[in-house]
């Protein structure tokens, strides 16, 4: 699944559980800060909410920049070889920002112990 759709999945389930805390109280201000930005970037009229044609239109961007991303040589086409690379790259990549947010949790306790 898309992180886009993760997080606003998520934000909509903490927010439909009841008697929980606001979406707020319980998210890290990162995560808060990603849900904003890629909200603000669904709703192209900017009047609060997504609708159905916001939704479809943002991730038919985000599949394009993908699409272009993969498709090395730009020819319109993804060969094996092209989307095995980008399936690589985005490994690679999502291990760095795994190992990064791994190294902002262990300063985090670092600084809370006496």
């Amino acid at each position: 699944m898309k992180s886009s759709a993760i997080v606003l999945i998520a934000a909509v389930a903490v927010l439909l559980i009841p008697g929980s805390h606001s979406f707020a109280d319980t998210a890290s201000k990162a995560a808060m800060a990603v849900f904003e930005k890629r909200f603000d970037e669904m709703d192209t009229n900017q009047d609060g909410k997504i609708d159905r044609a916001e939704y479809v239109e943002y991730e038919i961007k985000k599949a394009n920049e993908r699409f272009d991303v993969a498709d090395e040589n730009q020819d319109g086409f993804i060969t094996r070889k092209e989307a095995e690379r980008a399936m690589t790259q985005n490994q690679k990549e999502m291990r760095k920002k795994m190992e990064k947010w791994r190294q902002k949790q262990e300063q985090g306790m670092m600084e809370r112990q006496p």
